[in-house]
């Protein structure tokens, strides 16, 4: 493509280390196509988590599904798996249905018409099986499934029933019983404990489900990993955390999600596969019985149980198993490959005391790096300990073996204390968010003697926590969402203030006005560069304000919802601020209203200074004040809403004097074709305005041919290299007390972006 791609993700509660290592995924692979990625964090459709089940507007954070369009995004990847784990088909089924006519990419779970990416589950359950039954001799094993509407739940399933009869061990319905993959589990492993008398072990779906395990074999007096074996399925973020530590099954989020994008173009161009599987692994720890890590496995998952190592695949499966798939280039990559291949040339040398020297030194410099951005300590842990006991294996001596544990011991000891630094930027950037948090608040008590709300002053101190661009937009008027399943954004939204690498700033009202699909790409994002951004829906209760958009790397995305959040109650408190301050000066207002109607200064102040015409501020005061009027009650009237084509080609090729030229050009051509009574005003940028109360028989296309007419004289007359053309959207309706100017603008607008996708695909217009 020609273009860079604009890539769609479309994800659940970002907060959620899963799907958070799914976004960072995801975002290696756009790095590495030069894309664009923008996220949209929702929560769940279908059955709420337990986690959300007592919050009442949760369902607010699902209008972000309706933010991808056409116009934004070139591909949509789906957490299908996630996001629907609790809907049943038909709900899925309308949640993809919703989404824009782009291909749509469904991971961690497939659905019928749609491309997949999915998890090779068997792979991993059934070495965790396995492991169970032939380390350590259980026989007697419960399943704790996932919800029966779920592929995963269902699959792993079958695999556990499946790898039991491989064993020849007997089946029972009575051992397996459903959860809902959330961690409130207690009351179905209490079920499956109350059915059977004594079991060896217990395998959980999925890792939430094992803590409310833990919970319940607890309260019976039971110890994980003695009285009972427990097993997991995820390696979720808290799976190490647990007492004893969770023996689960490593699915890589981040190494599915990058697959899955860095295949991006091939789904675009229609060459991809239909499906794909990325495979799964034993994470072996205390909960199964062991006492200790066990090196032998993770030897042959490394290929170091061969006669001879072959470096190559060695080094690529320990990348593999450290960064999910995705580190390709930079300092971890070459301080990596520089102390593997020394440990490779150490076991098939024998040369140990140079070898270590070289791996010491490359041991050093990869501590330097982003390692542990990329990696987990556990991971960085059992590869020194696997390639320790290989090494030992290696050893012709005992000399040769003491200089290797000592050397090993270092590594452990250096790995354990970088924690610190990481724990404390982690401290530091949480008392950096705590900050601009009562920085906001502040800011709700310096506008109580100002007559316009700050709004830059919202977005200060966003880019010393990582965000390089932060924008707000403000829905215009009162939107509300109250869980439909077909709620729709407004087509128009206004970007109220800028926070980038150039400062703070707010925007004046005339170039606030934007198409709400362009909240990612617009006259004030600079498309010089690939950029990441997530989008936060802003509100409290009901009441959807508008929306928070971030450009910042993954890793920084942890602060997104609390930003979020903070500035929603921020904007409720100065919205009542503000309401208060109306009403006290209410007569004062009315007062100064009417004498600015009766001056210049209020005829300059409604004027857009490059075509004459009204600017946003006038053409909305003036068609309110036509609409109001008694004597046009019940007049048939039309808005038509114009868009000039291409002003961003004109401006870039031939420069803004031309681009001015054009606008001008528009503002002469409309004010022909109007009439002097009509109101016309360019609103911003590239957009146009025109209200006309006519005739009862008023042809919509009659007055589009008479636009079309006019501009095409003024085209043979501006004698350019380039042609003046606009985009129309009319809309007529009759006029009584409740029409809604921005109502009526927005189904113009509605019109005018159906007669864009005309003119790109060459259809002819509806009759």
């Amino acid at each position: 493509m020609n273009r860079r791609i604009n890539i769609g993700l479309v994800i659940d509660d970002i907060d959620n280390f899963f799907s958070h290592q799914a976004a960072v995924g995801a975002e290696q692979a756009a790095k590495a196509l030069d894309a664009n990625l923008f996220v949209f964090p929702g929560h769940y459709i279908g059955k709420t988590d337990s986690r959300y089940a007592d919050k009442k507007y949760e369902y607010q954070y699902n209008s972000i599904f309706r933010l991808p369009t056409e116009r934004n995004v070139d591909i949509i990847y789906i957490l299908q798996g996630l996001i629907c784990s609790r809907a049943d088909y038909e709900v899925q089924s309308r949640f993809l249905k919703m989404m824009p006519d782009v291909p749509i990419v469904c991971l961690f779970s497939d659905f019928e018409g749609y491309h997949s990416v999915t998890f090779d589950n068997r792979s991993g359950l059934c070495r965790m099986l396995d492991h169970l039954i032939e380390k350590h001799n259980a026989k007697d094993i419960g399943f704790i499934s996932g919800p029966v509407t779920n592929r995963d739940a269902r699959e792993r399933l079958d695999i556990y029933m499946q790898t039991l009869k491989e064993h020849g061990i007997p089946v029972s319905d009575n051992k397996i019983v459903y959860g809902d993959f959330s961690m409130a589990s207690e009351n179905v492993v209490d079920e499956l404990l109350d059915r059977n008398d004594h079991l060896d072990a217990v395998v959980f779906a999925n890792d939430s489900m094992a803590v409310g395990g833990y919970n319940a074999v607890k309260r019976r007096g039971l110890v994980p990993g003695k009285d009972i074996l427990i097993g997991g399925f995820d390696d979720d973020i808290f799976a190490i955390s647990l007492e004893p530590p969770l023996t689960t099954v490593e699915a890589s989020s981040a190494s599915l999600a990058y697959k899955a994008v860095l295949n991006a173009e091939n789904y675009i161009n229609g060459t991809a596969l239909k499906d794909m599987t990325v495979e799964t692994h034993l994470v072996q720890r205390n909960s199964c019985g062991c006492d200790d890590f066990d090196a032998d496995v993770m030897c042959d998952r490394l290929k170091l149980n061969e006669d001879k190592i072959d470096n190559i695949s060695f080094i690529e499966e320990v990348k593999s198993y450290l960064f999910n798939d995705f580190i390709d280039s930079g300092s971890v990559k070459e301080s990596l490959e520089g102390f593997l291949n020394a440990f490779v040339r150490l076991v098939d040398s024998g040369e140990i005391a140079t070898e270590l020297e070289v791996m010491n030194d490359n041991f050093s410099k990869l501590l330097r790096t982003e390692l542990f951005v990329l990696s987990t300590r556990e991971k960085c842990f059992n590869i020194l300990q696997t390639l320790q006991s290989k090494a030992l294996d290696s050893a012709g001596s005992d000399a040769d073996r003491m200089l290797i544990n000592e050397t090993f011991s270092k590594y452990f000891r250096r790995l354990a204390f970088s924690g610190i630094l990481p724990a404390n930027s982690a401290r530091r950037r949480t008392e950096r968010m705590q900050g601009v948090i009562n920085r906001q608040m502040g800011d709700v008590f310096l506008i109580d003697n100002q007559t316009e709300i700050p709004y830059e002053q919202l977005l200060g101190s966003l880019n010393g926590i990582g965000f390089k661009k932060s924008m707000l937009y403000l829905f215009q008027g009162n939107v509300k969402n109250h869980g439909a399943f077909g709620w729709t954004p407004p087509a128009s939204i206004l970007l109220k203030a800028i926070s980038d690498e150039n400062g703070l700033r707010s925007l004046p009202d005339e170039q606030q006005l934007l198409r709400t699909e362009s909240i990612f790409e617009n006259e004030y994002i600079t498309a010089n560069e690939r950029c990441t951004m997530i989008v936060s829906p802003l509100f409290v209760g009901s009441d959807l304000y508008g929306l928070l958009v971030n450009e910042l790397e993954m890793t920084n995305s942890f602060s997104v919802s609390s930003a979020a959040t903070q500035l929603s109650v921020t904007l409720r408190s100065l919205f009542m601020i503000e309401e208060q301050n109306r009403v006290k000066k209410s007569l004062q207002l009315s007062l100064e209203r009417f004498i600015r109607d009766n001056t210049k200064l209020e005829e300059i102040a409604q004027k857009d200074e490059l075509t004459g015409l009204y600017n946003r501020r006038g053409f909305i005061s003036n068609a309110e004040r036509v609409l109001e009027e008694p004597s046009n009650q019940g007049k048939i009237a039309v808005i038509c809403f114009a868009d000039l084509d291409n002003l961003k080609m004109i401006n870039d090729k031939f420069g803004h004097d031309d681009g001015d030229f054009a606008l001008r050009t528009i503002s002469q051509v409309l004010q022909e074709s109007f009439r002097d009574m009509d109101i016309i005003g360019r609103i911003g940028g590239d957009e146009f305005l025109s209200l006309a109360i006519t005739g009862a028989d008023c042809d919509v296309d009659s007055m589009k041919a008479r636009i079309e007419k006019v501009t095409k004289r003024y085209n043979k007359f501006a004698d350019k290299p380039y042609s003046i053309e606009m985009s129309t959207g009319i809309y007529k309706f009759r006029i009584n007390g409740r029409v809604d100017i921005y109502e009526a603008i927005n189904n113009a607008d509605t019109l005018l972006y159906q007669e864009k996708i005309r003119k790109k695909t060459g259809r002819p217009a509806v009759q």
